[in-house]
């Protein structure tokens, strides 16, 4: 019983990385993200149901599709034509909607890379996100575990982190209790999320004190750190047709995890990558 929505539901789904339909549920939130129940979300992939409007938002987030792009565009149709039908979609609503400007796609290239990266993908959930970004301890020890493929005694990743063993004990229990490390002997962790392509929730869908939290962390960070490149420019754009780049940057910035190490070497360090949009004014 399928319709042109849940089609392309299913389809976006699988394209943002998530196999199955329990995975995209529950790795997301589950109800405290997307408000609706598990059974509810199946007999919206099955097409037995359609969900309300208002709905699609939190599904694009969920989605990790960006607001006002192409693909936007076409789940947004693909719910009209479902909930009028497809003639009176083309009689009626159709000859409202302006036509814009195709925007430059993936190239294949670029296509060939987000496949591979699709499978490397793990999607913390927002239960995970909290425990990550209580303490600055426990984000730290995150990001030293998931990017190392080793089992660390308690002492001597204290060691390596220049931490007290005792706060570095607190923040690798918390982080165990939320399966983002494991214990494979006593006193012993390794991360099992170490080589995969570690996603965030949707910020959209992150508590406003949580999201305060994040960026505090990175900005400690980050002023800790040092540049090593930069590249930027100014352009003109029409923003809605601009907006189909976002996903085209963001497949090029994920393409630095091919060139990513889970074993320590003579000059290994973190890096962060990240893109930035700025709108500077109407013009």
């Amino acid at each position: 019983m399928e319709t042109i929505f849940s089609k392309m539901l299913v389809r976006l789904r699988k394209d943002a990385g998530f196999p199955t339909a329990y995975r995209f549920y529950h790795d997301n939130g589950g109800k405290g993200v997307l408000k609706i129940s598990y059974r509810k979300y199946l007999l919206i992939e099955q097409g037995r149901n359609l969900p309300a409007l208002e709905r699609l938002g939190t599904f694009l987030f969920a989605l990790r599709i960006v607001n006002k792009s192409a693909e936007t565009n076409e789940l947004a149709i693909a719910w009209l034509k479902t909930m009028a039908g497809e003639d009176a979609f083309r009689d009626i609503i159709e000859p409202l909607l302006t036509a814009k400007p195709d925007a430059p796609g993936f190239s294949p290239m670029q296509k060939a890379m987000k496949k591979a990266l699709d499978t490397k993908k793990y999607y913390l959930t927002p239960e995970q996100i909290e425990v990550m970004f209580s303490t600055r301890d426990t984000y730290l020890c995150f990001l030293a575990m998931s990017n190392d493929t080793g089992a660390w005694s308690k002492k001597e990743f204290a060691a390596r982190l220049s931490m007290p063993q005792a706060r570095a004990n607190a923040a690798l229990k918390a982080l165990a209790g939320a399966k983002i490390v494991k214990a494979v002997k006593k006193d012993v962790y390794k991360c099992p999320l170490a080589g995969a392509m570690v996603e965030y929730p949707h910020l959209a869908s992150l508590p406003q004190e949580l999201l305060k939290k994040m960026r505090g962390f990175d900005a400690e960070l980050l002023a800790a750190g040092e540049p090593v490149w930069l590249r930027s420019g100014i352009i003109r754009a029409d923003e809605t047709v601009f907006r189909s780049f976002f996903p085209v940057m963001g497949i090029n910035i994920s393409t630095a995890q091919t060139y990513a190490v889970t074993e320590k070497t003579e000059k290994s360090a973190l890096f962060k990558v990240e893109g930035k949009i700025t709108k500077l004014r109407n013009f």
